[in-house]
């Protein structure tokens, strides 16, 4: 079984070529964006055998195919991803945004089964409902209050 991590590691390491903003650097970040993107296209292609799909830049969108039981976090994605094994998101995100995005996740009838955390630097959650495995983990900005809030969705195991 191929490892289900490695098309989120792969993408999110290209994530915050995406992330640039304001004036001639929005342009620069777009830029950046349209080729990072595609080189993470073919990353994960050639990490997955399978076909991909990558969104980058602010206010990207969850792909059309994204599982209707799993809650799109109500955030302003920086990223998103669909390969032949799962789905993923990214946003810039505060700590406080995980806690809430496992709650709603928990509404929406998924089940904890195994969790991370080390102190205030990261978090990892993972969840099932039957049908659908969810990662989320947030890392902390060196430096900084904020993160990034990663969610990757598989078929359940």
């Amino acid at each position: 079984m191929r490892a289900a991590w490695l098309p989120a590691v792969l993408f999110t390491s290209v994530t915050l070529t995406g992330c640039a903003s304001g004036g001639w650097t929005e342009d620069l970040g777009n830029a950046a964006a349209s080729a990072a993107g595609s080189a993470a296209e073919q990353a994960l292609q050639d990490a997955t055998g399978g076909d991909v799909s990558v969104n980058l830049g602010n206010g990207a969108s969850v792909p059309s195919d994204w599982p209707d039981s799993v809650p799109v976090p109500d955030l302003e994605l920086a990223a998103a991803s669909v390969t032949g094994s799962g789905w993923t998101a990214v946003a810039p995100a505060p700590a406080l945004a995980f806690d809430d995005y496992v709650d709603e996740l928990e509404h929406a009838g998924f089940s904890s089964i195994g969790d991370i955390s080390m102190e205030d630097a990261a978090k990892t959650d993972r969840l099932d409902d039957g049908s659908h495995e969810v990662t989320v983990a947030w890392a902390k900005e060196p430096g900084g209050d904020s993160g990034l809030l990663t969610v990757t969705v598989a078929g359940a195991a």
